[in-house]
């Protein structure tokens, strides 16, 4: 179950998301994971995301700009089957906790050690509810 995001809502959806995780890949197709702080920088409807990144990571983003930013969910799913398939019965920022965020970008080097990422779209993303225990 995924809900889009509107882009020009995506700061605010970060401010309480930590570190995310960067998914990159070379041409081979290998990929690489990076956990990340990100600097957020809105203007016009766009969203960007910045952050110093390591050697594998600046590499492959200069052969392979297109990206994928992971915030995995705040809280944990109930473990009660019949979960919402929604935000939650009030669409709070609080329900959308259980939800991942999803970002995909096409990023580019931005001096010897940082990349921007250009927001080209995202969706909140439903775990999987967790088996009740015994």
């Amino acid at each position: 179950m995924s809900i889009r995001v509107d882009i020009a809502d995506l700061p605010r959806h970060l401010m309480s998301r930590g570190g995310g995780f960067l998914l990159t890949s070379i041409l081979d197709s290998r990929p690489h994971v990076a956990h990340l702080p990100f600097e957020v920088a809105a203007a016009d409807g766009q969203v960007q995301l910045r952050a110093r990144v390591g050697r594998t990571s600046y590499g492959n983003c200069g052969q392979q700009p297109s990206v994928t930013v992971l915030w995995p969910a705040v809280d944990a799913p109930p473990a009660a089957p019949g979960w919402p398939a929604d935000q939650g019965p009030d669409g709070s920022d609080a329900d959308l906790d259980r939800f991942s965020l999803i970002v995909d970008g096409e990023a580019r080097l931005d001096g010897p050690e940082h990349v921007v990422i250009a927001v080209t779209g995202a969706v909140f993303h439903r775990p999987v509810p967790t088996a009740p225990s015994p």
